[in-house]
């Protein structure tokens, strides 16, 4: 075991703690902090120690770590280490709504204006208050819209998307961290794309696509959408014309189950998708893919996999980039108001 020093007082961690979690446990809840996986950097914190954190700086920039800034949610120090707070302001931007439009019976569309520069794909750390903060893929493109687009899926236990939901309206302003993140659109113009997405990962595989547009890819584009269910598919229009207007795009859907007939219209024409498992429909549809390069963005579980499938179909690892979305952790944290 080690300790913290903070504010005069020693914090013992218990085996294996982190630095946050050391806080949290002491009754520190004003600590800001948001993903607990090192993702959405809103826990940073610096040290004032000859203490080695290089391990906690993963995703900082160079000017981050020469002031000896570090994620305390990554921070296992090894032998008592001094740290202070950082101010969370002068990380954030104010960003104003102009638009919320549901996409789909659990998906929000989220615009905003903010001066912010990023690249399509990048994602940025929304804060709801000071203590909770979730982490949104950019689905707009700086060159093509004058707004910041985000799509949000509303969770029923979810303290951020229930807010986004039924709390946040048009005109209301909210603090944006960021952008963050290296899944960006990076190819040779002819190289033939993968660009493979289940649920609201959509969004920044919608960022990229346009960058690669924009850019004047001329190779092959293969955008292949994953979901559980049909009717889980939003933006369907929207994706089939812009695969009209540009001839190198082949736009594919594939859902695992169709709906339950109380749930949905027995109406719904669903021809538009394939029925059948995304990763058996991958390796039976692309089974060399030797010379592309591969976007994959949704759950941590689908990107890992596909990730793995993807190379091992012959795409090179450093060919193939993944936005991963990790949950939020909050365990340990005090109910959200």
């Amino acid at each position: 075991m080690t300790s913290i020093v903070f504010e005069n007082r020693n914090i013992t961690l218990k085996e294996n703690e982190s630095v946050l979690d050391g806080f949290l446990r002491a009754g520190h809840h004003d600590i800001p902090n948001g993903c607990r996986a090192g993702v959405c950097q809103s826990c940073i914190m610096k040290s004032d120690s000859a203490e080695e954190i290089t391990h906690a700086q993963i995703g900082l920039t160079e000017a981050q770590k020469t002031l000896k800034h570090f994620l305390s949610c990554q921070c296992h120090p090894k032998s008592p280490i001094g740290v202070q707070s950082t101010s969370l302001s002068s990380q954030q931007t104010e960003g104003v709504v102009i638009d919320k439009t549901l996409l789909s019976s659990n998906v929000t569309r989220l615009r905003l204006t903010a001066d912010i520069d990023y690249r399509p794909g990048q994602y940025l750390t929304l804060w709801k208050d000071k203590n909770i903060a979730r982490c949104y893929s950019l689905a707009s493109h700086p060159n093509k819209q004058n707004y910041l687009e985000l799509h949000i899926k509303h969770l029923t236990d979810g303290a951020f998307s229930s807010w986004v939901k039924s709390g946040l309206n048009i005109g209301d302003k909210i603090k944006i961290q960021g952008p963050l993140g290296k899944c960006f659109y990076t190819a040779g113009k002819a190289q033939p794309l993968l660009l493979s997405a289940i649920g609201t990962g959509l969004a920044p595989i919608l960022g990229i696509l346009q960058d690669a547009l924009e850019k004047g890819h001329h190779g092959a584009i293969h955008l292949l959408l994953g979901a559980r269910s049909p009717d889980n598919f939003y933006l369907v229009d929207a994706l089939k014309n812009l695969a009209a207007q540009n001839r190198q795009i082949s736009l594919t859907f594939v859902y695992q189950n169709i709906p339950a007939q109380n749930n949905t219209n027995s109406e719904a024409d669903f021809s538009f998708a394939v029925q059948g498992d995304i990763y058996q429909y991958c390796k039976k549809t692309y089974p060399d893919m030797k010379g592309y390069r591969v976007f994959l963005c949704g759950a941590e579980s689908f990107t890992t996999k596909m990730r793995k499938q993807c190379f091992l179909a012959g795409a090179s690892m450093g060919d193939i980039s993944a936005d991963a979305f990790i949950p939020f952790h909050t365990s340990t944290l005090p109910p959200s108001p």
